[in-house]
């Protein structure tokens, strides 16, 4: 089910994040990144199960979300996520109503990821897990923006420590986390090779890659009354008598 197809609800100033996305997931690069990241995906399934997912954000892995048949899929795409810097209505959404929210590329569409985040929290479970699949700013992707104006340059990438502080304000725990693409896309032979080259991939690529993919669990303790327990019995001693 898709929803928010309403104008008002629009609130993105413009749709160039969400063509230029489209656009760079169409070419080879974008391609064989997608892959990996479903690969990936598949393989740690375990952890983002749940009965009621909301999937935010580009559809592109959308279908892997939706194998779920045992509860509820809503999702919002790209044209109607919320930009929550000017965010004035709430998510058609009860409080503590979905246990898995995936955010795809969801907090580049918008201007203030942060209020968007909160929003998420408000209509998550106590126990909720929150996948986030972005750019990492912190990767060599970003010495490339300095020269290329084409997709995915062109795009807001996002730095994997802020995001997860503010999830850490949230009261969330980071239980899985990885990137990939060390290098940006020179070919698929090129890259096949790089990818295999192992000293890399384990010292560097897990933190530097282009393409971050993370899962937040939400840890709400709940306050467990304690009874007072009293003695059964009290011995009162005699007042002293005045003299």
């Amino acid at each position: 089910m898709i929803l928010f197809n309403s104008i008002e609800m629009i609130l993105q100033e413009n749709n160039n994040t969400k063509v230029q996305l489209k656009k760079w997931y169409k070419n080879p690069a974008g391609q064989y990144f997608k892959k990996i990241l479903l690969d990936e995906l598949e393989s740690i399934k375990e952890l983002y199960q749940g009965r009621h997912t909301l999937f935010c954000g580009s559809s592109e892995y959308k279908k892997l979300f939706q194998k779920n048949k045992t509860g509820t899929f809503f999702s919002i795409d790209e044209d109607v996520l919320i930009s929550s810097a000017n965010l004035s209505k709430k998510l058609p959404f009860e409080d503590d109503s979905h246990d898995v929210i995936i955010l795809s590329h969801g907090l580049e569409y918008t201007h203030n990821p942060y209020l968007l985040m909160r929003e998420i929290d408000r209509i998550a479970t106590d126990d909720a897990t929150i996948v986030v699949v972005s750019f990492n700013k912190y990767s060599l992707w970003s010495l490339v923006k300095v020269f290329s104006s084409k997709p995915p340059w062109n795009i807001k990438f996002l730095s994997p420590y802020i995001i997860k502080e503010w999830f850490k304000i949230l009261e969330y725990k980071t239980n899985y986390q990885k990137t990939f693409g060390l290098i940006p896309y020179l070919g698929k032979n090129i890259t096949t090779f790089l990818s295999h080259i192992s000293f890399l991939h384990k010292i560097i690529n897990n933190q530097f890659g282009g393409l971050a993919l993370y899962t937040y669990r939400k840890r709400v303790v709940p306050l467990t009354p304690q009874k007072l327990v009293f003695n059964k019995s009290y011995k009162v001693s005699n007042l002293a008598k005045n003299i």
